[in-house]
């Protein structure tokens, strides 16, 4: 039986480590706007158009809604799944993405894990559709940016944008080595993971955690990775879905362009949709960093891109920023958090 206080450490710990991402998250936005203008940046802030701040922070909600249809259209093969339950599942998973440290390198297997468990699907069914999903996302993000760009230069004279074109150029990189891993070396992955698996396994076993031996157990990470590549084939295989995917991801993106076309204009700020579609996903690309949210990296990186693209002085750049991320994070977090309430209160009775 397990003792109340080791069960409520190991409850809470997940809670205690977002808590402190989210208060680092607060210091280092605070730093941020010391840099780029200080108290006039909270000022304009503060004069912001108040039905144009729920423009965008619908178009943030709606984004994050589509990019949760473009999962369910590739999870629904022989079994769809959808209506309520399935809005709320993805939510509660979005939450714990979007607030734990790391969580943006960790979302694929947090969302995979929140989304299969609930409608009996296999880990690796989720994981396989969740990898699906982000390579779509990056390259609709790489795709919808260049097109921004492009138009762009079309229009105006843009400033200097090198360091997006090297983040963009990365991300297909990235894309392109993913896809020939998953694709034609799927071998180097087998033994990547047999290796790292077998090495956790014997740890444990010496060390006499049992649990974490059995679940690194060798013949049973070789079986979940073929179901994996299994499920991964059957996603990938099925034309109409990557198409319906590909299309609710792009949606996505562009809801996120309008969020931050809506915070601007909600300062006084112009600036173009085509401006917004390059810097929205470029940022989201560019502006890594560990904090919950990427917060800080997104930041510094749609103020530079709104400097670089529309014309603007930091001090506006920030300010647009700031509140582009009030529309597109935080209030996406407290929709997701109001979500994983709801959830809990439905599956408690």
């Amino acid at each position: 039986m397990d003792t109340p206080g080791v069960a409520t450490y190991t409850r809470l710990r997940p809670a205690a480590r977002a808590a402190i991402g989210l208060a680092l998250a607060v210091v280092v936005l605070a730093v941020f706007v010391w840099f780029t203008g200080g108290v006039a940046v909270l000022r304009a802030i503060s004069r912001a158009d108040p039905g144009l701040v729920a423009v965008g922070s619908g178009a943030g909600v709606a984004a994050i809604l589509s990019w949760g249809e473009a999962l369910r259209r590739a999870l629904g093969g022989t079994r769809p799944i959808g209506g309520l339950k399935y809005r709320l599942t993805y939510l509660s998973g979005d939450f714990a993405r979007q607030v734990l440290p790391m969580g943006r390198l960790s979302g694929s297997a947090i969302i995979a894990y929140a989304v299969s468990r609930p409608f009996d699907y296999e880990y690796e069914e989720g994981l396989a559709a969740v990898t699906v999903t982000d390579l779509l996302n990056l390259v609709s993000a790489i795709s919808l940016s260049t097109l921004g760009l492009a138009t762009v230069f079309l229009r105006a004279d843009v400033g200097d944008v090198r360091t997006f074109l090297g983040g963009l150029t990365g991300a297909l990189v990235v894309a392109v080595g993913v896809v020939a891993l998953v694709t034609r070396r799927r071998r180097v992955v087998e033994r990547a993971v047999t290796a790292v698996s077998g090495g956790i396994h014997r740890g444990a076993a010496r060390l006499g955690v049992e649990s974490v031996a059995a679940a690194f157990e060798p013949e049973s990470m070789r079986y979940r990775v073929e179901s994996y590549f299994g499920a991964l084939d059957a996603v990938a295989g099925d034309r109409r879905r990557v198409v319906a995917t590909a299309s609710f991801v792009a949606v996505g993106w562009m809801a996120f362009a309008a969020s931050l076309t809506a915070a601007a204009a909600a300062l006084g700020v112009g600036v173009p949709f085509a401006a917004a579609l390059f810097v929205a996903p470029a940022a989201g690309l560019v502006g890594w960093s560990p904090l919950p949210g990427g917060a800080g990296g997104v930041e510094v990186a749609v103020t530079a891109g709104l400097v670089a693209v529309a014309g603007v002085s930091v001090e506006s750049g920030a300010a647009v920023a700031l509140l582009y991320r009030v529309c597109s994070y935080w209030v996406v977090v407290a929709v997701d958090a109001l979500a994983t309430g709801l959830l809990t209160a439905i599956e408690a009775n």
